[in-house]
């Protein structure tokens, strides 16, 4: 009797555990009753300062080629729904977009943030706050600063992709893997907001009607943006501070600006040297650069090793004196340390790090950068 009521027991703790596992989510929302947004951008309306404007662009799938019997234009036109609302916060703005919907709008497809340049003026950490906090938005996509207002980016019509946002963050992805635009998603920026020893950094992108154009980024201190690097500043930026290979560098031969020689970078080394002399920091940064030639305007004897020399040098002198541009506008101009030597001084000089005040010492620092270009193919030209 025992026996059998032990066995009746197990049984129906088995079904009962079963039952559980089959009851699927509590939460559940079947996928056509809602409404996914794949961008979205966040401006302040010039009529009103003290409010914020949401646009979120929205597919819609009947529109787009290929789907059933819709018919999608190329440029996008037609494949998507832009819609904005206003409101005191961010989230005041969704939920006055959300009266307007009939379905619930969902965010865990959402691959583009759109910036208005005045908002990240402004500061960007009470904007981003939902952003944070809402388990749907990946920390993968991609947020960027738009020229003039984040919306642009949304309703611009690239006639190469169906879906604006689609063109957007594959531009972004493959310059990417490319090493020609930094790798900065959210959860890095949420990161180096973060932090108290470098500065962040946004990819910064220019709308003109159907063309956009990836510009360089947009530079913070702490969380406003103070200014932009142009693309080939950002390229030695992203040398010294990720080392990445960057784009590639067209610099004169012996001094003339007639004859230009192009190389890319196919590696790259950076290693920082830091020492103190007092209250000034002493910063001596070593970039180590295997290329390739790419073109020249000119002819040479290329089975020269003296003319591989002078390339070589002449890379180096143009790097430095550009670099030497580029730190002069960190320090002086932007005052912001966006190459993250705070991150190397808190790193390997902690104690000394605890006493500094970098903000203020930054500008003050002695920081020198050197180059070392090494050029390993000159391609199958025999000249």
């Amino acid at each position: 009797m025992n026996r059998t009521r032990l066995c009746m027991m197990t049984l129906l703790s088995v079904m009962l555990i079963t039952a559980l596992l089959l009851s699927g989510c509590w939460d559940r929302r079947e996928i056509e009753e809602r409404t996914s947004v794949v961008a979205i951008a966040i401006d302040k309306p010039k009529d009103r300062p003290d409010m914020i404007l949401l646009t979120v662009q929205i597919p819609i799938p009947i529109r787009i080629a290929g789907s059933g019997t819709g018919s999608g234009g190329g440029d996008g036109t037609n494949s998507v729904e832009v819609m904005s609302a206003m409101g005191r916060t961010v989230v005041d703005a969704f939920e006055n977009l959300q009266k307007r919907l009939n379905q619930q709008l969902f965010y865990g497809h959402t691959r583009v943030i759109a910036i208005g340049e005045e908002v990240a003026k402004s500061g960007l950490v009470s904007i981003l706050d939902p952003f944070r906090r809402d388990p749907q938005i990946r920390r993968l996509l991609w947020p960027i600063v738009v020229k003039g207002e984040g919306r642009n980016l949304l309703t611009a019509t690239p006639t190469l992709e169906q879906i604006p946002t689609v063109f957007i963050m594959t531009m972004i992805e493959n310059g990417t893997r490319s090493g020609r635009i930094p790798e900065v998603n959210l959860g890095t920026f949420f990161v180096d907001l973060s932090s108290v020893s470098r500065e962040p950094y946004l990819n910064y992108v220019e709308v003109n009607g159907k063309d956009i154009k990836w510009s360089g980024v947009a530079i913070f201190h702490d969380d406003r943006m103070v200014g932009r690097l142009s693309e080939r500043e950002t390229w030695r930026l992203m040398r010294i501070r990720e080392k990445s290979d960057g784009g590639n560098i067209i610099f004169p031969f012996e001094g003339n600006p007639k004859q230009l020689a192009t190389i890319n970078t196919e590696f790259v080394e950076s290693k920082k040297k830091i020492t103190f002399k007092g209250d000034q920091v002493i910063v001596r940064i070593y970039v180590s650069i295997e290329s390739n030639l790419l073109e020249k305007t000119f002819e040479t004897d290329l089975f020269n090793p003296q003319t591989i020399k002078q390339l070589e040098q002449d890379a180096t002198a143009y790097l430095e004196k550009y670099t030497a541009d580029l730190v002069h506008k960190l320090q002086h101009q932007f005052r912001t340390d966006a190459f993250g030597i705070g991150s190397h001084i808190k790193a390997y000089h902690n104690a000394k790090w605890k006493s500094m005040d970098w903000n203020r010492q930054f500008p003050e620092a002695d920081i020198k950068v050197f180059y070392d270009v090494k050029l390993r193919n000159s391609g199958m030209g025999m000249r």
